[in-house]
């Protein structure tokens, strides 16, 4: 279904460089198409393209000088089409690519859709705007330009779905997202990506994880166990091709998570590591708990008891490794304090 709408690609992209034409016109079962011809040069294209039953794009594209105009409406679509028309940075370096493209249904996934869809994007090597939203506002996204700088600001009343949409991660049910950071290109961006009130998805590897460290979780010990969390907050940077995860957190029910570490997007490879335990770790009250004070630091070399973990992926193989009572690394203590200085600023933060 994808592959087709590189037929209308192509030859809009054949079009655009064409310098004497005539007008043309050519009709099948699945596309309309009509060229506009100004001065032995196209400067209108109209079409229709009906990729199957539930897919379909129709519109114009102006073609002018510096601009190449596109003006586009959709009864339903799935969202991945808009990735394939979205221009490739070393064709449109000398040219600037405006879309404005509204979607009555829009298919995140089997489960979730969004109506009534605005997309607005102006390109020219690199986003220079970007604006996506819903008729409701259960998801907004845009790229906007702030004092010769770029603002990246998202918005999701379901993270598991959009997550699992954009291959970041399918293990989370729920959720609110929330993206802040600073866009320089695609390759070179810093954001902040946090997601409130979700949970782990049963039979996960990272639900095996969390399974696997209960012991230090007293509410699972001592009625049902729950994959519920409260707050997960990610810094990630991209710089080439490397996507880097730093001193991230999760924390919910009596235990915290904390990880860092790198994603390849072109070998598709994944490192993360990490430590998990129980809040009190991170509880300035720890000294005040003499049994817990015990069980869970050592005194000798003032560490603190957890469980370490590291997670590979490579492709779409994932591999978690624990080492579920051991000691934390220097490394990690940083991490560790950015969950207390959260619970400090949050005092209030669901601890179910």
């Amino acid at each position: 279904m994808l592959k087709n709408i590189n037929y209308i690609i192509i030859l809009v992209l054949i079009f655009i460089r064409v310098t004497h034409a005539e007008p043309f016109s050519f009709k099948n079962k699945n596309l309309e198409i009509e060229l506009l011809v100004e001065k032995e040069k196209i400067n209108l294209i109209k079409f229709k393209y009906t990729l199957n039953r539930s897919n379909d794009v129709q519109g114009t594209l102006e073609i002018k000088n510096e601009s190449a105009i596109f003006e586009l409406n959709s009864k339903f679509l799935d969202y991945k089409i808009i990735s394939l028309m979205i221009p490739k940075s070393k064709k449109t370096k000398n040219k600037k690519v405006i879309i404005n493209w509204t979607v009555d249904k829009l298919k995140i996934s089997k489960n979730y859709n969004l109506n009534k869809v605005k997309i607005k994007i102006i390109y020219k090597g690199k986003f220079e705007k970007l604006f996506i939203e819903d008729e409701k506002n259960n998801f907004s996204f845009s790229i906007s330009p702030n004092d010769g700088k770029f603002n990246l600001v998202g918005y999701s009343n379901n993270a598991g779905e959009i997550l699992a949409a954009k291959n970041i991660t399918k293990d989370i049910v729920g959720g609110s997202l929330f993206i802040k950071g600073k866009y320089n290109s695609k390759n070179n961006y810093k954001l902040i990506l946090t997601v409130d009130n979700f949970e782990i998805k049963e039979k996960t590897k990272f639900d095996t994880l969390i399974k696997s460290t209960r012991f230090f979780d007293l509410v699972s010990i001592a009625g049902s166990s729950q994959n519920s969390f409260s707050h997960m907050e990610v810094p990630i940077s991209k710089k080439n091709n490397i996507i880097y995860i730093e001193d991230a957190f999760i924390e919910g029910g009596l235990v915290g998570f904390t990880f860092a570490g790198t994603h390849n997007v072109k070998s598709k490879i994944t490192n993360i590591d990490g430590f998990y335990g129980p809040l009190y770790l991170f509880d300035k009250y720890v000294d005040d708990i003499p049994l817990l004070n015990n069980l869970l630091t050592n005194k000798k070399n003032e560490g603190l008891l957890g469980a370490n973990f590291s997670v590979k992926k490579v492709n779409t193989e994932t591999s978690v490794t624990i080492n579920p009572l051991s000691l934390v690394t220097p490394g990690k203590t940083k991490r560790i304090f950015k969950i207390f200085n959260f619970l400090k600023r949050n005092p209030d933060t669901n601890q179910e």
